[in-house]
C-alpha cells in the first residue's frame, strides 16, 4: 500500500480525501488542513464550514490532522511518504516538504495550467471566455502552479446568463468537486507506470 500525506481543503480537498480512505491501494497517513477562513473572505477568521468534516474524517479513519493558517506555521513531524497531494492550498510547501515525497509530490489546480495559475481560476478562465474548465494535475514545485502537468480533467462551462459571475463561478465549482478524486487516481496510475 503507497502511503499519501495531503495538504487538503475546501470542498474538492475533502472529495479527494473520502475517496483515498476508501481505496485498497492508498493510505493518508497525515493530514493537513486549514481550520479557519481565509482574512480576505473573512476578516474575523471564522472556523471554516468543512472543518468538522475533515475532523470527523480524520478522526475515523485514524489519521493524524493537523491545521495550518498562516504562512508563518511550522510543518514539524512530517512522515516519510510515497506521495504528497495538494488541493486548495493557501501557502507554498517548502521545497524541503516537497523533496520528501519518495514516488512524487503533485497537486490538482481547478484550472487550466499554465494559462490560469494562482487564485480565481474559474473566474479567470470564463472573463476569458473559455468554453471548459481544465483541472490540472501538475508536480509541485517551489513556485505556485509551476510543475510539469501530469493529467488534466476537461468539463463544459455551462454558463447561466441569468445568474451574475459569482453564482456561475460557484455554479461550477460544485459541479467539479467530485472530478477531483477522479483526477488524482487517473494522476496515480500514470506516476505507478
Amino acid at each position: 500500500m503507497k502511503t499519501i500525506v495531503g495538504f487538503l481543503s475546501r470542498p474538492h480537498g475533502y472529495d479527494a480525501l473520502s475517496a483515498i480512505v476508501k481505496s485498497q491501494n492508498y493510505k493518508i497517513i497525515k493530514l493537513y488542513t486549514h481550520k479557519l477562513n481565509p482574512k480576505s473572505q473573512d476578516p474575523q477568521r471564522s472556523i471554516r464550514t468543512d472543518y468538522e468534516l475533515f475532523v470527523k474524517k480524520c478522526t475515523d479513519n485514524s489519521i493524524p490532522l493537523t491545521s495550518i493558517d498562516s504562512m508563518n506555521d511550522e510543518i514539524i513531524d512530517f512522515p516519510d511518504c510515497d506521495y504528497i497531494l495538494e488541493i486548495s492550498w493557501r501557502y507554498r510547501i517548502p521545497k524541503n516538504i516537497i523533496d520528501k515525497a519518495r514516488i512524487a509530490a503533485f497537486g490538482i489546480h481547478r484550472g487550466k495550467l499554465p494559462d490560469f495559475p494562482g487564485a480565481e481560476p474559474i473566474k479567470q478562465a470564463l472573463l476569458n471566455g473559455e468554453k471548459k474548465i481544465v483541472l490540472s494535475a501538475h508536480y509541485l514545485e517551489k513556485d505556485i502552479d509551476a510543475g510539469n502537468i501530469i493529467s488534466t480533467i476537461e468539463f463544459p462551462v455551462n454558463y447561466n446568463g441569468d445568474k451574475n459571475l459569482d453564482v456561475n463561478i460557484q455554479t461550477i465549482r460544485d459541479e467539479i468537486t467530485p472530478l477531483f478524486s477522479k483526477l488524482v487516481f487517473q494522476t496515480l496510475n500514470i506516476l505507478e507506470k
